[in-house]
């Protein structure tokens, strides 16, 4: 038995050292006292590393600051074991002094009990020691002194290990955590989802089908403009003889500046195309800006007058005014009847060399209560849903010498660590969990929901599996959730949009009413019967993920989110000039759609 308590302790200061921490013989003693030493060890080494004031030493007073539960409980037991001990002896102390002090009236008594040997001052010259005298024996004697200097050092250690078991107590009072979000069911609708419902054989009538779903679903969303309801077929107007003023609604097929920096853009509907001229002038400053901003195969209304053409010419429309969709001004955004919050993740890449599995424990305390932080533990107590929009794990072969940033190279066991994680997230917590460009499943969007072979483990605990993009709605708020492949063909092809400000896309995408506006560039869309990627009905969330830098706003009314990741910079990051910001929370109050944001690299 000694010889395990011996190679325990030198495993415990082994690993200590490693660590850099010093310990006093009494933790030391007091991690051999509890039910697992090592686990308790690694949990102590874990939670002090989030103590902003633990200097490297390990006392019973920094272990009193550590919120587990079960150490606490051991740490109480121990503490009031030694309470009950100090007081036995402050109560023998006590009545010690009492006799003691009972021998003022018999100063003899007091002699009596003295040692001489602590009566005597030793001379400095040779010879007999100085007579002792009565007057020396007085309550007010050096010796007495003594004597109540040690009481009162008793005395003050019990009040020393009163405070700490105080301190523990109040501790365990501030640290209680009653989740709210758990006295609600869930209460959630999957209003869309591509799975199983995307089929494809590749040839051009599929690509042809598309195009014509993709211009019938935004012609339907622009005709609902009063200024809209006009237009005619591009058909029609070149039947026009004379000089008119018309209006038309169709996708944009080409796009240039001519030599006098006009824009000549075509447009194209169902029954042909026609030219239209957008003029640089002084006048003509608001339609400028927005041709600037137009990429081919988005969908236009154009007002303007139609000069027919001559001699075998066709017509081309001087442009008055040009517009795209976009999104109603004053809605009323719908929100919750119940105090909720939903978090929103994305890029986690589990697997990766660069997984911030530091963080993402971080995540797992704040969920937890953990964090000693009122207005941090009163966000996480609301807490009722978490959606992750894509690339859980890093996959397997996404980009050329991936397996050299890899520390899981087997895709079924990166599902496997994503799980157990996953798994840490209390259980009355929803957990949503949308494909991205790193899944096993097609890399053309939409995609369908990663394969059961692959996700079962995180079906089995009740995460909803779902493809990309998809409406989540929550407690009657509606989230659209795309993992946002397009945003960086669009932050190359339009002025002024950046990576690192991926709102001022997402709020382009909202203006545009579709997902991915332009056609062949490198995001792939898949070749379908019908355009997942239109956004047909406004939501009260947009989130997206894939460029790995945190972004917030709002516009109309729709908070635009992009989550970020769990993910430091990758040499592939950097060949794009991508600077990741992990361990970002964005988190979203349901009821009221206000926004918190929890750095989790600020978080102790």
């Amino acid at each position: 038995m000694t010889s395990d308590i011996f190679q325990k302790k030198q495993i415990i200061l082994k690993r200590l050292i490693n660590s850099g921490i010093n310990i006093t013989p009494s933790v030391l003693d007091f991690i051999l006292t509890t039910d697992k030493p090592l686990n308790n060890l690694d949990l102590i080494i874990k939670e002090t590393s989030f103590i902003p004031t633990f200097k490297s030493h390990l006392t019973i007073d920094t272990i009193t600051k550590i919120s587990d539960e079960n150490i606490q409980n051991s740490l109480k037991i121990i503490i009031n074991q030694e309470t009950k001990e100090n007081q036995q002896r402050k109560d023998k102390s006590s009545l010690d002094s009492e006799k003691e002090l009972s021998k003022e009236k018999d100063p003899s008594l007091l002699f009596n009990n003295i040692k001489p040997e602590k009566l005597i001052i030793k001379s400095e010259l040779k010879g007999k020691a100085p007579a002792i005298k009565k007057e020396d024996l007085s309550l007010n004697s050096n010796n007495y002194k003594i004597i109540d200097e040690s009481h009162k050092k008793k005395i003050k250690k019990n009040k020393e290990i009163d405070r700490k078991i105080s301190k523990l107590e109040s501790s365990k009072i501030k640290l209680k955590f009653n989740p709210l979000a758990k006295e609600f069911d869930s209460e959630f609708k999957i209003k869309k989802d591509p799975s199983g419902k995307i089929h494809t054989s590749g040839d051009y009538n599929d690509f042809y089908s598309l195009t014509c779903d993709k211009y019938k679903r935004l012609s339907k969303l622009i005709l609902r403009r009063p200024e809209a309801q006009s237009s005619l077929d591009i058909n029609n107007i070149h039947k026009i003889k004379d000089s008119s003023d018309v209006s038309i609604v169709g996708l944009v097929t080409d796009i240039r500046t001519t030599k006098n920096g006009h824009y000549f853009i075509t447009l194209e509907d169902l029954t042909g195309s026609i030219n239209i001229i957008v003029k640089k002038d002084a006048d003509n400053r608001e339609n400028m800006r927005l041709a600037e901003r137009t990429i081919d195969d988005q969908f236009l209304f154009v007002k303007g007058n139609f000069n027919p053409g001559k001699n075998g010419r066709s017509g081309i429309v001087f442009a008055d005014t040009i517009s795209k969709i976009d999104i109603p001004i004053g809605l009323k955004p719908q929100t919750s009847p119940d105090p909720l919050s939903i978090v929103l993740l994305s890029d986690i890449h589990i697997g990766s060399r660069e997984f911030e599995e530091k963080l993402w424990n971080k995540f797992i305390s704040f969920l937890k209560g953990e964090i000693n932080n009122n207005k941090i533990r009163k966000s996480a107590e609301k807490i009722k849903y978490v959606v992750v929009n894509g690339d859980l794990v890093d996959g397997i072969g996404i980009y050329p010498n991936q397996e050299k940033d890899l520390v899981i190279t087997d895709i079924y066991r990166q599902y496997k660590k994503a799980a157990e994680l996953i798994s840490q997230i209390p259980d009355y917590i929803q957990v949503f969990y949308s494909c991205g460009n790193h899944e096993p499943v097609r890399n053309a969007i939409p995609r369908p929901a990663v394969p059961k072979k692959y996700s079962q483990e995180l079906l089995d605990i009740g995460v909803k599996v779902l493809g990309n993009p998809c409406y989540i709605q929550t407690h009657n708020v509606d989230t659209l959730v795309y993992h946002g492949d397009s945003l960086i063909d669009l932050n190359f092809l339009i002025p002024g949009l950046d990576n690192n400000k991926s709102a001022d896309t997402m709020k382009e995408l909202l203006i545009c009413r579709h997902l991915a506006p332009s056609f062949g560039k490198k995001t792939q869309i898949a070749p379908i019967s019908k355009d997942w990627l239109v956004i047909d009905d406004i939501p009260q969330i947009f989130h997206t993920g894939h460029i790995h830098i945190n972004d917030y706003g709002t516009y109309r009314g729709v908070k635009l989110v992009n989550s970020g990741c769990f993910q430091s910079q990758t040499d592939f990051m950097k060949s794009f000039g991508i600077e990741p910001t992990p361990g970002i929370l964005p988190i979203i109050e349901l009821d009221t759609l206000d926004f918190f944001e929890l750095d989790l690299k600020k978080v102790n």
